[in-house]
C-alpha cells in the first residue's frame, strides 16, 4: 500500500493508544515481571518492534514531535513552558499535525485522555472538542476514608507517590475514559474512516490503580536493578534528571545544583519521584521503598493492559477490527533506579527504549529487530492509509518492515535533551550495536562524551570513548553534521 492514495470510502480506520511512560515492561518484551495479557494478544497479531526509542524523553516534547513529525531540534520545544510552543506553533517550521493531517483527508479524528502533552490540543486537528479529562486529571487520588466518594485532584505538591484503593476500575480516570472511548465506537454511525487517539495517563506517577492490580505483583530482590550506578566517570550531566524540579525543590527547603558532584547527583537524581508524598526526598531509597515503587508501577501497566483488552474486545464487537490499524506506543522510557535515576529524562537505554506495535490489515504479525524511532510513526500510517504524505516530515516509513521483519529502514535512532534551560545539551545516537552520547555546554565545550557497545554491554556501564576514539570520532562528525555545527 505504501505511495498508493485511496478513496475516502476505502480506508482504514485506525485506533491509536498512546501509554505514558511505559517502559518495555510487558511480556511480550520478555519481562517476566509483567503481567499484560491484553497487550501481549496484540502484539501476537501485531509487529513488536523490538528496538523502538523516542527523539526526547520527556512528555511534551515527545508526543509533539511524534504528532508533526518532526525532529525534537527542528520544532525547538524542550520542555513544558507554553511560551516555546507558541514560538513553534507561529513559526516556519510548524508542520500539520497527523490529526489534521487525516482530517483534511477525509477522516474523523476524535482525541480521549493524554494525547498531547495536558493543555497543548489544538481544536483544528480534531472533528470534535479532544476529551482530556479534568484539569490536573494526573494528579487523581482516592479519598481512603471514603471509597465511595468521588476522585479529587490533590495539590501538585502534597501527592501521595502511589495509592490501591479497593475500587472498581471505573473509579479513576482511565475506566472511565475507557467506558467513554466503548461508548463512542458503538453508537459511531459515520461513514467516514476514524483516527481515534486514546491516551492512557498510567503508570506516570502518582502510581493510582486498583487495588487487585498491586495484589498481582509480589516484588522480590530480583526486581532490583543490576546497574543502580551510573557509568564510572560519566559526569551527572549525562544522568543527572532533577535539573528541571529546581523550583518545587526549594519549597521544601532542597537545593538542587545546577553543577552536582556525584555524590550530591546521586541522592537527589530522579525528583519527579522523590517530589510526591511517602518517598524520600533525599537519598538511597532502602530496598524495601524499591520494591513497593516497582509494584507501584508494574500495577499501573496491569491496570492499564486490562483498560487495553476492553478497548479492543469493544473493536472486534463493533464489527471494525478487521480494517483498523492498532497502533500503541509510549511516548519515553523510564528508569526503575537504573543508574541511579527513577523516571525519564535521560538519553540512555532505559530512558529512551519504548514498546511499539502496530497491527495493520493485510500485514502479517511477527516481530522485528529493526530500528525504528517514534518520529517515523507519521509517514507510516500515511502509507497505511492511502493518504498523501506532507512534505515537511522527517522520519521514514516502517511500512517496509511491516511487509518484511528483517528489512531495515534506519541504520541509526538519534535522541535530544536539554538540561537547566538550555545550558547543556545531549545527542544520543543509537545503532544496532553501540550507544553514542555527547553533551555540551552552551558554549560548545565537551562535558560527556560516552560509547557503550550494548552487545557486550547492555547495561551501559562501560564507557569506551578512551578505547575506541577512532569509533566515538565518527559518531561524533555524525552528530554535529547534523546538528549544524
Amino acid at each position: 500500500m505504501a505511495g498508493s492514495v485511496l478513496l475516502a470510502n476505502e480506508r482504514p480506520n485506525v485506533l491509536m493508544i498512546a501509554v505514558d511512560d511505559l517502559r518495555p515492561m510487558l511480556g511480550c518484551y520478555g519481562d517476566s515481571r509483567a503481567i499484560t495479557p491484553n497487550i501481549d494478544a496484540l502484539a501476537e497479531e501485531g509487529m513488536l518492534f523490538e528496538r523502538a526509542f523516542c527523539q526526547y524523553s520527556k512528555c511534551g516534547p515527545s508526543r509533539l514531535s511524534l504528532m508533526t513529525g518532526l525532529k525534537p531540534k527542528t520544532v525547538g520545544v524542550f520542555g513544558h513552558g507554553i511560551r516555546s510552543l507558541e514560538r513553534f506553533r507561529s513559526g516556519d517550521a510548524n508542520g500539520i499535525t497527523m490529526a489534521e493531517w487525516l482530517k483534511n483527508h477525509g477522516y474523523e479524528t476524535r482525541s480521549f485522555g493524554k494525547v498531547d502533552h495536558d493543555g497543548w490540543s489544538q481544536l483544528r486537528d480534531w472533528s470534535e472538542p479532544p476529551s482530556p479529562g479534568r484539569d490536573g486529571e494526573m494528579l487523581e487520588v482516592v479519598n481512603e476514608a471514603d471509597l465511595s466518594a468521588p476522585t479529587a485532584i490533590a495539590e501538585r505538591w502534597d501527592c501521595p507517590v502511589m495509592q490501591s484503593p479497593d475500587v472498581p476500575d471505573d473509579h479513576l480516570f482511565a475506566g472511565r475514559m475507557t467506558n467513554e472511548v466503548i461508548r463512542e465506537l458503538e453508537r459511531r454511525e459515520d461513514e467516514r474512516p476514524f483516527f481515534y487517539a486514546v491516551g492512557f495517563r498510567r503508570p506516570h506517577l502518582p502510581f493510582v490503580a486498583p487495588k487487585r492490580y498491586f495484589d498481582l505483583h509480589e516484588p522480590d530482590g530480583s526486581w532490583l536493578p543490576r546497574n543502580p550506578e551510573p557509568p564510572a566517570g560519566v559526569p551527572p550531566v549525562s544522568w543527572f534528571s532533577s535539573d528541571g524540579y529546581v523550583g518545587g525543590a526549594k519549597k521544601i527547603g532542597i537545593t538542587i545544583p545546577v553543577r552536582p558532584n556525584r555524590q550530591q547527583a546521586v541522592l537527589l537524581n530522579g525528583f519527579e519521584m522523590r517530589s510526591y508524598e511517602g518517598v524520600r526526598n533525599l537519598g538511597l531509597l532502602e530496598k524495601a521503598d524499591q520494591l513497593k515503587l516497582q509494584q507501584a508501577y508494574a500495577a499501573c501497566v496491569s491496570y492499564v493492559d486490562a483498560q487495553i483488552g476492553r478497548l479492543l474486545e469493544s473493536l472486534n464487537l463493533s464489527g471494525k477490527r478487521e480494517n483498523t490499524i492498532v497502533l500503541l506506543w509510549s511516548d519515553h522510557g523510564w528508569h526503575l533506579g537504573e543508574l541511579s535515576v527513577w523516571g525519564k529524562m535521560t538519553n540512555y537505554e532505559t530512558g529512551t527504549h519504548v514498546p511499539l506495535i502496530i497491527d495493520a490489515p493485510g500485514k502479517a504479525p511477527g516481530r522485528t529487530a529493526s530500528l525504528a524511532g517514534l518520529i517515523d510513526l507519521y509517514p507510516t500510517l500515511c502509507d497505511l492509509t492511502g493518504v498523501e504524505k506532507p512534505p515537511h516530515l522527517e522520519g521514514v516509513s516502517l511500512v517496509p518492515v511491516l511487509e518484511d521483519s528483517d528489512a531495515a529502514v534506519r541504520e541509526t535512532v538519534q535522541s535530544y535533551y536539554v538540561r537547566y534551560n538550555g545550558k547543556f545539551t545531549g545527542d544520543s545516537v543509537r545503532t544496532d550495536r553501540y550507544r553514542y552520547q555527547l553533551w555540551k555546554n552552551r558554549e560548545g565545550g565537551v562535558e560527556s562524551e560516552e560509547l557503550y557497545d550494548l552487545t557486550a554491554d547492555p547495561l551501559e556501564q562501560r564507557n569506551l570513548v578512551k578505547r575506541d576514539p577512532d569509533r566515538a570520532e565518527e559518531f561524533r562528525g555524525l552528530v554535529e553534521s547534523e546538528s549544524g555545527d
